[in-house]
């Protein structure tokens, strides 16, 4: 199969690793009025995936070694395809679906740099991929929150939500007849990394990937969730922060193609833990200080993203060995994806200040940033 065909089918993948999760949470108003749920029932709709992305990374991995990348995203697209268009039914489903996207993502996450790491003849040609993929699923992400609602006023929102089916069902297509090499049954780390606490046992370079996953998902959906409430604390009306965070998450498209302009990772780590500086202090300066917070902040965090996927990609010239460390990396990474928001949003409630919130995010980019400089050298 030609490599041309492989990445098509890799930017196809991207497509479907953010939008239905991240492009629906502008309909939970008008789900909870339609289906008479709560908010915290809605708010299950991106904690869940979280969740499954951090146990579900764990166990693809293993499904690789025996089955192959082509009928492991056949299955997974199939699925995506299937809980999308079901979710709109009723309140077991919205949840059900919710649940078997997480996992059918989850095992999309792990996949992609698996198939990058194989098309790939190059740490130059890895870097491009892993840059367009990020681009990719930036821009289908972006582009499905921004239509979502007017999408939503025209054909309702159950026709929406099983919209997300189409990009799923494009890359079910295409799986079926792009195929991938299957991993060969005996890989020199199978014995020597059989599970995930052996791992971090004995690979050095797993458990600086899994730190520095983490940290920087934790900063990202920490600031996804608490961003509009810091800016509105800070002056800014309601639609305000609202639309700087859009403003957050539109910025991330293109920085991505950064890592195909700087090549060194310790000069890129270093600008960006100036990101995080200049943007957790430009909070403070009301006014254009928020649009510049809002814009360095999301070009900090898409950009630190995109590497972290670049780091796991290039850890290795063996594959599995590869499939190891990024389950392990997005396993740990999500799971304190999803405890992040729920922490510092409990800070902020016995405080009753998001200062305290801020300085520990300050603090966790620092540290974000040593642990870069380390996996680095």
């Amino acid at each position: 199969m030609t490599k041309n065909a492989k990445t098509v089918l890799i930017l196809l993948t991207a497509m479907n690793l953010r939008l239905a999760v991240t492009a629906v949470t502008p309909l939970f108003g008008t789900i909870q009025r339609a289906l008479h749920v709560t908010s915290a029932t809605t708010a299950l709709l991106v904690t869940l995936p979280l969740l499954c992305f951090a146990g579900g990374a764990l166990l693809t991995p293993r499904l690789y070694q025996r089955f192959g990348a082509q009928p492991l995203l056949v299955t997974a697209t199939g699925l995506l395809v299937l809980a999308n268009l079901l979710r709109p039914t009723n309140v077991v489903w919205l949840l059900s679906g919710t649940l078997l996207i997480g996992l059918a993502i989850a095992g999309l996450n792990v996949l992609v740099p698996i198939m990058v790491a194989q098309t790939s003849s190059s740490p130059a040609a890895t870097t491009q991929l892993t840059s367009a993929y990020a681009v990719t699923m930036n821009v289908v992400a972006a582009c499905g929150t921004a239509l979502v609602m007017p999408l939503a006023q025209r054909w309702g929102w159950a026709a929406v939500l099983r919209s997300f089916a189409l990009p799923a069902a494009i890359t079910l297509v295409a799986a079926l007849w792009v195929r991938f090499p299957r991993p060969s049954r005996q890989s020199p780390t199978t014995s020597k990394h059989g599970n995930a606490l052996s791992l971090l046992k004995r690979d050095r370079t797993a458990r600086l990937l899994t730190v520095f996953m983490g940290l920087q998902s934790l900063i990202f959906y920490s600031l996804i969730a608490w961003l509009p409430d810091i800016f509105h604390a800070l002056g800014a009306t309601t639609t305000q922060a609202g639309n700087l965070l859009a403003v957050f998450q539109l910025v991330g498209i293109p920085a991505a193609l950064v890592l195909n302009w700087v090549t060194n990772p310790r000069h890129l780590l270093w600008g960006l833990g100036g990101g995080y500086l200049v943007g957790l202090l430009s909070l403070f300066w009301p006014g254009a200080g928020w649009w510049i917070a809002a814009g360095v902040l999301g070009v900090t965090a898409a950009l630190i993203f995109s590497l972290a996927l670049n780091l796991i990609a290039t850890s290795s010239a063996v594959v599995t060995t590869v499939a190891r460390r990024s389950a392990l990396a997005q396993s740990v990474g999500y799971l304190l994806a999803a405890a992040g928001p729920v922490i510092l949003g409990n800070l902020y409630d016995v405080t009753q200040t998001w200062l305290p919130v801020l300085g520990v995010l300050g603090l966790l980019s620092g540290l974000t940033l040593m642990v870069g400089l380390r996996l680095s050298r």
